[in-house]
């Protein structure tokens, strides 16, 4: 039982060597680098193409393990799915203090695989205008953490504030023509009575039934219990968890977004040896004979190939 890794070159399909994006973000998240591994077959493998052979690709065949025994160790070792995977940026949570009575939380956000140089690190220009839609706010900023302050209805201590489910990020579209009345809120179970008068929107005027159905159906996919959806005026029923829920995912989609193509790779050097020195067999395609080079590793030997992009200095 064996199987393959198909390790990637310097050499483009369009024979550019060292290709790099002009843009770096781009290049970091979406060009394959010399020494990155692109996929991982069963061996023996028939379907290795025309252009996966030298001079584009190199293979690192693993003697003892299987695709799957390999991608177990890669997720016992490095907590991602597969050698293959992106280092994509992962957002945490904690909640550090909150105040019941009106359903206020202080929340601390960072990212557990920042990195050695924390280039997937969270920071407060990053989150601050995601956060403010949300209708939370900022209260202390440290390298790889933001903690910020968000109710669920508002925030009555001292002055009132808006809280999230007044929000333009819960709604997804301006709420400054909605007026919102909390009619109950019961604090064991954080569940909110909410009544929203949109009557004062301009598609309500054009054409009262869309919008009507438009926000029943917003209400609804955030986990809301709609009561009533009459003239205009909502009401419905929604708890603290659902809030959060709706919160979470639309900072996670923008916030967890590539950072690398590749969280794992081999060194260039490894691939340069393969190059020189490692197993030459031929393929014939239609489009011609094609060169393959490989190196054979145990399963053990593999974990000294792997470089985490996590711990360089990047």
């Amino acid at each position: 039982m064996a199987c393959e890794i198909l390790i990637k070159t310097n050499v483009h399909g369009d024979g550019t060597v060292n290709y790099t994006h002009p843009v770096p973000e781009k290049d970091r998240s979406g060009v394959y680098k010399k020494g990155y591994p692109v996929t991982i077959r069963e061996y023996p493998h028939s379907g290795w193409g025309f252009k996966e052979g030298l001079p584009y690709f190199v293979l690192v065949r693993v003697t003892d393990a299987a695709v799957a025994e390999v991608e177990a160790l890669i997720n016992t070792n490095f907590s991602i799915p597969s050698i293959t995977s992106s280092w994509v940026r992962n957002v945490d949570w904690e909640q550090t203090a909150e105040v019941a009575s009106i359903d206020g939380h202080r929340m601390k956000m960072w990212t557990p695989n920042s990195g050695s140089t924390n280039l997937a690190g969270v920071t407060r220009d990053m989150v601050e205008n995601y956060l403010n839609k949300w209708n939370a706010y900022v209260f202390s900023t440290t390298t790889n953490e933001v903690v910020f302050d968000v109710a669920i209805f508002e925030d009555d201590r001292g002055s009132v504030i808006a809280g999230a489910l007044q929000s333009e990020g819960f709604w997804n579209f301006n709420v400054s023509q909605i007026a919102f009345s909390e009619e109950t809120y019961v604090e064991d179970s954080g569940n909110h009575r909410v009544t929203a008068d949109y009557s004062a929107l301009q598609g309500y005027i054009d054409n009262p039934g869309r919008t009507t159905r438009s926000v029943q159906l917003k209400v609804e996919e955030r986990g809301g219990i709609i009561i009533s959806n009459v003239g205009g005026v909502v009401q419905f029923d929604i708890t603290r968890s659902d809030v959060f829920d709706v919160f979470k995912r639309d900072v996670k989609l923008r916030l967890e977004n590539t950072i690398y193509r590749r969280q794992l790779r081999v060194s260039e050097a490894t691939v340069d040896n393969i190059i020189s020195n490692g197993i030459e067999t031929h393929i014939v395609h239609q489009k011609g004979d094609v060169e393959y080079r490989h190196v054979e590793i145990t399963l053990s030997q593999l974990q000294s190939y792997i470089i985490n992009r996590l711990d360089e200095a990047l």
